[in-house]
């Protein structure tokens, strides 16, 4: 098993006991009612062809009024137990926010880096073909995938032309996070970002003048980084492999300039930074390089990949002052790194609540494509500030009501609580 399945399961199962839950559901809640398992076979562009497996799980659907909801991503470590353990924090995720829909997860096995565009573009034809006949019928959909890792509004459309022409008309409603001219939504792309960042705001009451390091730079980080220069705060460090490792500057990275940058440059972008606009990059831990300089630190985002923030990062960033985490990725701190800043009474809005902005957005999507009405980017991210102060306010109470102060513990205890309560009605 997985280091990250084994996580999300240890984390329902205490949220399980901490609510009081017979065992035996609570072993309901955490296995996945279903994992589709397949194998595509790419042709390349030279005409020689290649197998990749992929998997789409469908961890819950006790709450999924509106159908089970989650992205796929396209990366060379993707596997079944990832897949499943994705799943369940969608699970997790919608429950907490009070969105009627389930969790689900997908992905494809394969390096993106090492296939050409219209080579993606086949594989995820591919994979919407072997998915069909699970999705649910047209107008009645019961999984809606979106993008994820490696996949974008681009993906999303190409998902949803094959279904459309499977299906002999178009479906647009198959997926979420598609363009705006096939009927996206303005705001969802950049609405995981925005809502990682909007809760870091209520948690610290404002980020002006605010220190913040950032791991990841692509769809959340950016997202979130823009937000955050916006509302005054000062980046210190981001850290980003496929950027050329991380970016250090002290007196604080131009976030609008290095997003140009990025645009042009991909993986040179920190090194094509610092030569520009000062500050250092390469292959450095920027914890040591701030430390080693006096620094302080007062935010940090993790928006890169799942058990990157070990408990040795932790305990550093601790030294450095660090009173707020937001995490943009999925399962982004190790049970040892909980410990941490838990002890260390740094404030960790955990990932079923800081990045539901994605999911918050899709369920926009969905809904306002039903009612023909299509709101502004800005109106999208403040209706979608709305949904994540309101469960923002639910956790706290929920720290006080379980009597704990550990908001990832109260999150979970509380959407497993609301998961338990569906199973119980439906007679389960």
């Amino acid at each position: 098993m997985s280091s990250e399945l084994s996580v999300i399961e240890s984390r329902i199962r205490n949220a399980g006991e901490l609510s009081g839950i017979d065992a035996d559901l609570v072993e309901l809640i955490v296995k996945p009612i279903r994992v589709l398992e397949m194998s595509l076979i790419l042709e390349h562009d030279n005409g020689k062809r290649s197998l990749f497996p992929a998997w789409r799980a469908h961890h819950s659907d006790v709450l999924a009024v509106d159908g089970m909801k989650g992205g796929f991503r396209i990366a060379p470590d993707v596997d079944r137990n990832e897949t499943v353990a994705l799943s369940a924090g969608m699970t997790l995720k919608t429950a907490l926010v009070g969105l009627p829909l389930g969790g689900a997860k997908g992905g494809i096995c394969a390096d993106p880096s090492t296939l050409t565009s219209r080579e993606i573009d086949r594989l995820v034809r591919l994979y919407a073909r072997e998915l069909n006949p699970h999705l649910g019928e047209t107008g009645n959909l019961t999984d809606i995938p979106a993008p994820d890792l490696n996949t974008n509004p681009h993906h999303m459309a190409i998902f949803a032309d094959e279904i459309s022409r499977i299906r002999g008309g178009l479906v647009a409603g198959c997926v979420t996070g598609k363009p705006v001219e096939l009927g996206g939504l303005p705001g969802r792309l950049s609405s995981t970002g925005f809502g990682v960042v909007a809760l870091a705001q209520l948690a610290a009451g404002g980020l002006d003048g605010q220190l913040i390091a950032q791991e990841g730079f692509g769809n959340v980080g950016r997202y979130a980084a823009r937000t955050a220069h916006e509302l005054g705060a000062t980046y210190i460090a981001i850290y980003d492999i496929g950027l050329g490792g991380c970016l250090y500057q002290a007196s604080g990275i131009d976030i609008p300039a290095l997003s140009e940058i990025v645009d042009e440059h991909g993986s040179e972008a920190f090194k094509v930074y610092a030569s520009q606009h000062g500050g250092s990059s390469g292959d450095f831990a920027w914890r040591d390089e701030h430390l080693s300089a006096g620094g302080t630190l007062d935010l940090f985002l993790p928006c890169a990949a799942s058990q990157t923030v070990t408990g040795e990062a932790a305990k550093k960033m601790v030294e450095m002052g660090l009173k707020y985490v937001s995490e943009g990725a999925n399962n982004p701190t190790t049970p040892e790194a909980d410990t941490q800043f838990l002890e260390a009474g740094v404030t960790l809005i955990p990932d079923v609540l800081a990045n539901a902005g994605g999911v918050a957005g899709s369920y926009m999507e969905m809904s306002k494509a039903a009612s023909m009405t299509i709101p502004t980017e800005k109106e999208t991210l403040e209706a979608v500030r709305g949904i994540l102060t309101s469960a923002w306010e639910q956790v706290m109470a929920a720290c006080d009501s379980y009597e704990t102060p550990n908001l990832r513990l109260a999150g979970d205890a509380l959407a497993v609580s609301k998961i338990a309560a569906a199973h119980q009605i439906r007679g389960w």
